[in-house]
């Protein structure tokens, strides 16, 4: 493995209570060559102080204020402009990155000849119990299209950033989802099943404050922004895509909105199932 530039993205919100945390796991990494460009947008508690305090200490930690608040994608953008790696990614204040996460990343898109390479996560509560996992189904390849099972442990080439671009500053909140879809139809990406990561899930977290029904509706738009690009689909991508697209709407509080993806979900679903998923059961119950 060579030991190339990993630039790590930490975009911070007053995010004084976790972030020790999260940048102590950047430092206890067992892969040493990175950098950590914290971007501060606007905070109003610590959270300056305690960045700063790490960027004197080690210098391979950079540290921003915006002017304004830029809210999330840009301050992303604005970070990546910033950065000098090789490899790429993004974590937030109040989540942790297990020792050997970036050093396994690394060695993933080495070995695998991959552009894009993703871990589980453990999803933590606020004293750091895991209540839940973050994993990608075994066809992850084609089901992107299903919904966003990435998590927040990810590593990505300077060759998908400078293709792909920058995130989308109207997709604020679903942001990463759409940044995965127009990553997946173009690039060879390559899952580590292992957990690498700790996700937590608390109240102060950015998707848990805002209204189910927003991201629900950002999450169509974006489904319907990027499905061109993955050409003609299978009866398969049509079970996951029309799939997802009926749970959006029907996890929305109003429900008197039409769910006008209903009768093709149950349709591809049962097609799914009765030439897909059954078969291949048989022929795993065969194999006993």
């Amino acid at each position: 493995m060579n030991n190339s530039l990993v630039s790590i993205v930490l975009p911070i919100y007053n995010g004084e209570k976790y972030m020790r945390q999260s940048i102590e796991s950047v430092i206890n990494q067992t892969y040493k060559n990175w950098e950590l460009i914290i971007i501060d947008d606007c905070s109003s508690d610590n959270t300056p102080i305690i960045a700063k305090e790490y960027a004197e200490k080690d210098n391979r930690i950079r540290y921003y204020r915006n002017e304004t608040n830029l809210k999330l994608p840009r301050g992303l953008n604005r970070g990546f402009s910033l950065s000098k790696g090789e490899y790429l990614t993004w974590t937030s204040d109040d989540n942790l990155y297990l020792p050997t996460a970036i050093e396994r990343m690394v060695s993933a898109i080495e070995t695998e000849n991959a552009d894009f390479v993703f871990a589980t996560c453990d999803v933590i509560d606020e004293n750091g119990n895991v209540v839940e996992i973050i994993k990608a189904p075994k066809d992850y390849k084609i089901a992107i299209i299903g919904g966003d099972f990435v998590g927040a442990c990810f590593l990505y080439t300077r060759n998908v950033y400078e293709t792909v671009g920058d995130y989308d500053v109207n997709k604020f909140l679903v942001e990463d989802y759409d940044y995965w879809l127009r990553i997946f139809y173009r690039f060879n990406v390559y899952n580590i099943e292992d957990v690498l990561y700790q996700y937590r899930w608390h109240d102060g977290a950015l998707t848990s404050t805002k209204k189910k029904d927003r991201i629900n509706s950002m999450c169509e738009k974006v489904l319907w922004d990027n499905i061109g690009n993955y050409g003609r689909l299978s009866i398969i991508q049509k079970y996951y895509f029309y799939s997802h697209l009926h749970r959006l709407r029907q996890s929305k509080e109003d429900k008197k909105e039409k769910n006008k993806y209903k009768l093709k979900a149950v349709f591809y679903n049962m097609y799914y199932v009765l030439f897909f998923r059954i078969p291949n059961k048989l022929k795993s119950f065969s194999k006993k």
